[in-house]
């Protein structure tokens, strides 16, 4: 293993290996980077490092001698060698891009070759030579092929500026006085030529044209099974080797930072090539990115590990690998396009994290029954984030998540996915507490899902007309037309509104949990608790229209705690433990209901606790009531931080503002109302 060069340039181009084998010339364009910024009409683009190989025959008998790309074909493909016989091939390296780069070629083994190497000569010069016969006077020995396998230094090399050439020569000739024991041997893929190309520097900048020190950065080369596997040591890149051989597992060497090269959807993204027989791969701590297509298509890969370090996965990196189980870890950021899909055994993923996952991501994978996305965070583009079928066929996936917020992303995300199943987890990782989350899109799914104590997902708005709700056969003690009971879960309206056409229904009856992202409208009360088993959450809701915005029918003792919402109208808080309303709006009713009636003005604009109740960072309408003539002995309510016409409500202004009606045990407003 070499040491690494240090290189200062500001850019550094990656290092590009174009595998020859004397069997099968593999070939290919491999470009570096192109990015443009624009403004006021000034472009800065940044260069190209593009590189193309092309061969002919060299040899006075050959048949073809026009250039041709080098991946149509073998190009030493002889099979009756003897001593004296000449193999001669030119070599054309085409620098395509714009900028200018160095290139060297090394001869490396797969593996062992026979010893027929032993009575094989190598021969190399700069430009295009036309042998005869076994004339080699305008070549240079390099030594035998035994000697540049074994490392001997072989001094081709070149520069090339942009848009440019060379021709190379290089032959192979069987020693004359190579005896019978050379008779039958082969050699066959054994050997490849390396093409390594980098940024030479000779751009013109503003200080000259050799702006900074290049060098071709020296290779890690790891050799496994007859295979040459490389890694730029400087931790850029692992890289492509055009012969799998038969390797079945793999250590990626610990310096490595990126994997992959991400120049294009083609084979040769591929780090082991394609349909590789490999079957475990081990990648380092300190890995950051797995670039486009890098593991594409290894169907015998079964087990990998994603290292802690991770962050970005790329297009279709995973995509028709074999493994059964996936776990991305917390570290990783961005999945991107179909990473994962066409994964024939795949059964489980677990997400650590919250990840942006791009379109496609396990798609087409027949086997996938569960996703865990264990991230509170998770978001997603596009559709058919899971399926079984390209055809959106998703039957029996169940996809875990932690909150409804980020349910309601998974199923916008599979929008044009059907048969799967989204499941809440809460805090538990496993499932064990999972409720099951209905996506519901009319009234019926909705009582039907709620009634069940089950979450539920608002897909549109909907309309809901108050009946006498039984449970169990039992009609509730209430007994009013109500349209949807909550028995514990969210109810979550994903942005949408709940409209109720009885005049005096209530719109919302809860047992306690959770009502978030939803907009109530109609109805005589708006969410009414009744006999709680838990505490009953609100979290950016609006209530404007119901006389009663929020109302305790019958209590059992539990919390009430409003975020982030705005509640319009009458607000009447008996015999909750406590009451807490943060970062809330509180106004009249737009409506105005109980005016409509005869009433007094302050019944549209009034909250009435009977316990303790703390606001904080709430926004108070000008001339708003709160009614504290029920309030229980004892009991303090606390103003933290609360304004009304941007102005922070004190003991000494309030008055200027809102009304505060005082129980009848005490006059004197420090004994019940505290200002923070």
């Amino acid at each position: 293993m070499t040491k690494t060069h240090s290189t200062k340039s500001a850019l550094i181009a990656s290092i590009l290996i174009l595998c020859l084998c004397f069997t099968s010339l593999i070939g290919t364009t491999f470009a570096w980077f192109t990015d443009s910024a624009s403004s006021e009409g000034n472009i800065i683009q940044s260069g190209t490092l593009d590189v193309t190989m092309e061969w002919k025959d060299a040899t006075a008998n050959g048949a073809q001698q026009t250039y041709k790309d080098a991946s149509t074909g073998a190009i030493f493909n002889y099979d009756k060698w003897e001593p004296g016989y000449v193999e001669a091939k030119n070599i054309k390296i085409s620098n395509v891009g714009t900028l200018a780069l160095k290139y060297h070629i090394n001869i490396a083994a797969n593996g062992e070759v026979s010893k027929l190497s032993d009575a094989i000569d190598v021969y190399y010069a700069e430009g295009e030579y036309t042998l005869a016969d076994s004339n080699m006077a305008e070549l240079t020995k390099i030594g035998t092929l035994t000697d540049v396998l074994d490392g001997m230094p072989a001094n081709m090399e070149g520069d090339l500026k942009a848009s440019t050439s060379d021709i190379v020569t290089i032959a192979l000739k069987m020693n004359d006085n190579a005896g019978n024991e050379y008779q039958g041997l082969s050699i066959g893929t054994d050997f490849s030529v390396i093409l390594m190309a980098t940024q030479d520097n000779v751009e013109e900048g503003a200080f000259g044209s050799d702006y900074d020190d290049i060098e071709i950065p020296d290779m890690d080369i790891q050799t496994i099974n007859g295979v040459n596997y490389g890694s730029t040591i400087d931790g850029e890149y692992v890289m492509i080797s055009v012969n799998d051989g038969t390797l079945t597992s793999f250590e990626v060497s610990e310096n490595v930072t990126i994997l992959g090269t991400g120049n294009g959807v083609n084979d040769n993204d591929r780090v082991f090539g394609k349909n590789a027989p490999l079957s475990s791969l081990t990648l380092p701590e300190g890995l950051t990115e797995i670039k486009d297509n890098a593991l594409n298509a290894l169907p015998n890969l079964t087990t990998v590990n994603l290292p802690s370090t991770l962050k970005t996965i790329g297009i279709q990196s995973f995509r028709m690998t074999g493994m059964s189980e996936v776990t991305i870890p917390a570290s990783v950021e961005t999945v991107k396009l179909g990473a994962f899909r066409d994964m024939a055994n795949l059964t489980s993923v677990t997400v650590e994290g919250n990840v942006a996952f791009d379109n496609y991501a396990f798609r087409s994978c027949p086997n996938l029954t569960s996703i865990y996305l264990l991230g509170d965070d998770v978001t997603f583009t596009g559709t058919q984030f899971a399926t079984h079928f390209d055809n959106g066929d998703a039957t029996g996936i169940t996809i875990y998540v932690k909150n409804t917020t980020v349910a309601a992303r998974v199923y916008a995300a599979q929008a044009s996915a059907y048969g799967y199943e989204v499941k809440v987890l809460g805090a538990a990782a496993d499932g064990s507490d999972a409720s099951e989350v209905t996506q519901v899109s009319n009234a019926t799914e909705l009582g039907d899902a709620l009634t069940n104590g089950d979450s539920a997902i608002m897909t549109d708005d909907l309309t809901v007309t108050g009946s006498v709700i039984t449970n169990n056969g039992v009609t509730e003690a209430y007994g009013n037309k109500v349209g949807v009971a909550q028995y514990g879960g969210t109810l979550d309206g994903n942005g949408n509104t709940l409209t109720e056409t009885g005049s005096s229904a209530y719109v919302i009856v809860t047992h306690g949990g959770t009502i978030k992202n939803l907009t109530i409208v109609g109805g005589g009360r708006g969410i009414v608790i009744y006999a709680p088993t838990e505490d009953v959450i609100i979290d950016n809701v609006v209530i404007d229209g119901p006389g009663y915005a929020i109302n305790t029918a019958e209590h059992n003792g539990q919390n009430l705690i409003v975020t982030n919402s705005t509640v319009n109208g009458w607000t009447s808080l008996a015999g909750m433990d406590s009451v807490s309303f943060t970062n809330c709006n509180l106004g009249e009713n737009s409506t105005k209901c109980w005016q409509n009636y005869g009433y007094d003005q302050d019944y549209d604009r009034l909250i009435k606790p009977y316990g303790q109740a703390t606001f904080t960072d709430c926004i108070f309408e000008n001339g708003y009531c709160i009614d504290l003539s029920s309030l229980a002995e004892g009991n303090v309510i606390s103003l933290n931080n609360c304004t009304c016409d941007g102005v922070v409500l004190t003991a000494e202004n309030y008055a200027d503002y809102i009304t505060i009606e005082l129980p009848g045990w005490t006059s004197n407003l420090n004994d019940c109302v505290s200002f923070n």
